[in-house]
């Protein structure tokens, strides 16, 4: 019994540090009148990811990336034709794996992306 104990007190460090890399990297961006904050964002190609989209503001947002959404795989959550729309004062969450590569971000509401709600998606 107490054999059984210490191996589980061994091994539990490294199930945990598997279950832990496996899980994937919450990138949390805030939408706001007229802004993407963080408005170039970086992420790892090939590894699950999880962005959290919070909209700040009062009014509807959205978080434009065609290409992007195009480009990458398993991608779960409300993407419609590779924008995510995001109601005042909510958040959203969408899953994917992205690929390499830079993507253009904007907010396809009217005059938002004239008013500077642009960004940057950069996949390395």
């Amino acid at each position: 019994m107490r054999t059984a104990f210490f191996a589980l007190l061994l091994f539990a460090p490294a199930a945990l540090s598997a279950q832990e890399a496996s899980a994937p990297r919450v990138v949390e961006v805030r939408l706001s009148n007229f802004d993407f904050s963080p408005s170039a964002i970086t992420l790892p190609a090939g590894r699950p990811v999880v962005l959290h989209l919070v909209n700040s503001g009062g009014g509807g947002h959205n978080f434009s990336a065609p290409q992007f959404f195009a480009a990458a795989t398993g991608v779960s959550g409300p993407v419609r034709r590779g924008a995510v729309e995001v109601p005042g004062r909510q958040s959203v969450d969408v899953r994917l794996t992205p690929a390499r590569g830079t993507y253009r971000l904007k907010c396809t509401h009217t005059l938002h992306s004239a008013f500077g709600m642009n960004g940057e998606i950069r996949v390395e």
